[in-house]
């Protein structure tokens, strides 16, 4: 029986999220401003990386109801849809590469942890709702929450840690 068939509980959606959260932490929490900064994945570093994170699960959060103001990173006269993935991936990494690693990786714990708190407060009913816009109709906010959070940061992980194991320190 699938998720979406049976009664899917809170815990079913936050342990996913720690553990992913956990996971990315812990292979660049380590690091070190230099390393961390360093192209790893494509033009991207470790840094970037958790930074684009940062951004998904933040704007997850501000989707689902957190009182979080958006990025100032981000054009005030356009909305974040109007501008674009891309521009948008660009503008984080641009944003938090100015920024002291130890940030960069508390706000991605931070935006974790907020979205753990408002699925920990919603009915578990809810989770078998229909998500609605950005996501494919018929998309539940179960699978939208995994999509922008642990599915989301366990893909970024995965391409992290076989690049770091093909370029060591």
């Amino acid at each position: 029986m699938t998720a979406a068939k049976r009664r899917l509980t809170k815990d079913e959606v936050i342990a996913p999220i720690e553990r992913e959260k956990d996971r990315l932490l812990a292979l660049v929490q380590g690091m070190g401003e230099e390393r961390a900064s360093r192209a790893v994945v494509g033009e991207w570093s470790a840094r970037d990386v958790v930074a684009h994170c940062v951004y998904w699960q933040g704007m997850l959060a501000r989707m689902m109801g957190a009182p979080l103001p958006p990025p100032s990173w981000i054009p005030r006269w356009q909305s974040e849809h109007e501008v674009g993935g891309e521009t948008i991936n660009r503008l984080t990494v641009e944003h938090y590469r100015r920024m002291p690693f130890s940030t960069v990786l508390a706000d991605f714990a931070f935006t974790a942890d907020v979205v753990c708190k408002i699925v920990r407060e919603m009915k578990e009913e809810n989770l078998l709702l229909e998500a609605g816009a950005p996501w494919d109709p018929g998309t539940p906010v179960w699978q939208a929450i995994a999509s922008e959070s642990s599915g989301h940061c366990q893909e970024h992980s995965d391409e992290l840690e076989k690049a770091l194991a093909a370029k060591p320190a």
